[in-house]
């Protein structure tokens, strides 16, 4: 069983990177094998003036690719059906009441001594 689940999720994880990625590997296969690509892929093989050299079958996946995304998806919305309304609560602060108590000592430590002074200015 476990044997399984290993084998399922690697089809899986294949199947979701080549969603992803199978277009820029048909390019990277175009640009590393062009001769190849141009033999196996290539519509207009029998006019050779054209040019196309598989530049045809490249403009297709790329098209299939971005035709995918044009499309939207349709979304359902979703509407909120309230199975009950809440009243709010009311809250009531109570007064705080502050007693200021003024301070009886006060020290007053700062002096200004002017007298002795660290700069010196030039005598002229």
């Amino acid at each position: 069983m476990n044997r399984y689940k290993g084998l399922f999720s690697l089809i899986l994880v294949t199947a979701l990177l080549w969603n992803i990625f199978h277009v820029a590997i048909t390019y990277g296969y175009y640009y590393v094998d062009q001769s190849g690509f141009i033999a196996q892929f290539c519509v207009n093989i029998e006019k050779p003036e054209l040019e196309c050299n598989g530049k045809c079958h490249l403009k297709n996946v790329a098209e299939k690719d971005s035709t995918n995304d044009k499309a939207p998806l349709k979304m359902i919305t979703s509407k909120d059906v309230p199975f009950f309304i809440q009243e709010k609560e009311k809250l009531e602060f109570g007064y705080i009441t502050y007693n200021k108590k003024p301070i009886k000592k006060y020290r007053n430590l700062y002096s200004f001594l002017s007298e002795y002074s660290l700069y010196q200015p030039p005598q002229v």
